[in-house]
């Protein structure tokens, strides 16, 4: 305390307290630099904070696009799948229905061919005349046997078949009614 006594009885009052109010002055002072301070560093702390937060959003976001883009490739690839299966199931389909067609035709052509050769033996070797009606029905069907890919063998029954004599309307019944 004695410290203290002769300090204020070296200086005069209004000395003391301009020296007081100088300390709470510069405390003041001092005090604001540290505030000003602290609040700048928050504020980069505080951006940096933002920033990183930000980073770590469009990190989430793009784990969350990656897994929803797997699960859609995923889904992709297994409807690929599906149309693979599909398309070999009908790929299979097509070639049997190929098959079959083929074996319908053949047999088309065998019975065109067949009722070629009957019609020209009916006609030649029995009748030895034809009419217009029968000469366009097997001229038709001739034709179609032609266009199937028909062979050459017909062509010269056919020719035959053209050359015989032709007989009226009326006499057209009676051939007919034998056949």
């Amino acid at each position: 305390m004695n410290e203290l006594n002769s300090l204020l009885s070296s200086y005069p009052l209004s000395e003391l307290l301009l020296l007081v109010v100088g300390l709470l002055g510069a405390g003041k002072v001092v005090w604001s630099l540290i505030e000003y301070w602290l609040e700048k560093i928050n504020v980069h702390v505080g951006e940096k904070y933002k920033r990183q937060e930000r980073w770590t959003n469009l990190d989430k976001k793009i784990d969350d696009l990656t897994t929803n883009l797997d699960n859609h490739i995923d889904g992709l690839a297994e409807k690929v799948d599906e149309l693979k299966a599909q398309n070999e199931q009908t790929h299979e389909h097509q070639i049997q229905l190929d098959r079959s067609l083929a074996l319908v035709q053949e047999r088309l052509q065998e019975n065109s061919r067949s009722d070629l050769l009957d019609a020209h033996h009916k006609f030649c070797y029995e009748f030895k005349k034809i009419d217009d009606l029968s000469l366009q029905s097997i001229e038709r069907r001739y034709l179609y046997y032609k266009t199937a890919g028909g062979d050459t063998f017909i062509d010269h029954l056919m020719e035959e078949v053209r050359e015989l004599p032709r007989v009226s309307y009326y006499e057209t019944s009676s051939l007919t009614n034998e056949l």
